[in-house]
């Protein structure tokens, strides 16, 4: 085989084009099958304010912009926020103290009854972070791990422009898995 029989025309999959949140909801609704009816980022999103959720000056510094998309449907158990970080590596810090004002504890603090709150496996971010001309997408979900300390473990699932096929295919190969709308 000859190089050029190796290169392959990335067309054919739909993740390549996804570059920011409204292409990515374009997606999600395309490909995936989540029943968003609009096409309006910001009219399927709520803002949060860093100080809302809690975040200190030196983390808040890090986000340019935090967003819930608003439930799908009535029984939908999980939350999912959309989070634009200015590094150009995914803070994970910051992701961990997102995740510790938006998870259920065992002893809630009454003045948080306002702000809703889920399980640590029903709560998605997806992230986007990077250089202006390179913007990194990824999914991000913390599971609990039995013997692995106190702290959940991040699991990551993103791509960007510069991975290869085979990296963009198995990625759309796991989000199909894992994240299509469930039948209800």
């Amino acid at each position: 085989m000859d190089g050029a029989e190796l290169t392959m025309n990335p067309d054919h999959n739909p993740l390549y084009s996804v570059r920011t949140f409204k292409q990515l909801v374009a997606y999600l609704r395309d490909e995936l099958g989540w029943p968003i009816e609009s096409d309006d980022f910001d009219e399927l999103t709520f803002d949060y304010a860093p100080e809302e959720l809690g975040l200190d000056a030196a983390t808040a510094v890090k986000i340019k912009e935090i967003k819930q998309l608003r439930p799908l449907s009535n029984k939908q158990p999980w939350g999912i926020f959309f989070v634009n970080f200015e590094p150009k590596r995914l803070p994970v810090v910051a992701l961990r103290r997102i995740l510790g004002t938006l998870v259920i504890k065992k002893r809630q603090s009454a003045n948080r009854a306002q702000q809703a709150a889920w399980r640590l496996h029903d709560l998605l971010f997806i992230s986007s972070y990077g250089e202006n001309d390179h913007r990194d997408i990824t999914f991000a979900h913390f599971a609990e791990e039995h013997g692995a300390g106190d702290l959940p473990t991040l699991r990551v699932l993103g791509w960007d422009d510069e991975d290869t096929k085979l990296k963009v295919d198995f990625v759309e190969r796991e989000l199909k898995n894992k994240l299509c709308w469930p039948d209800t």
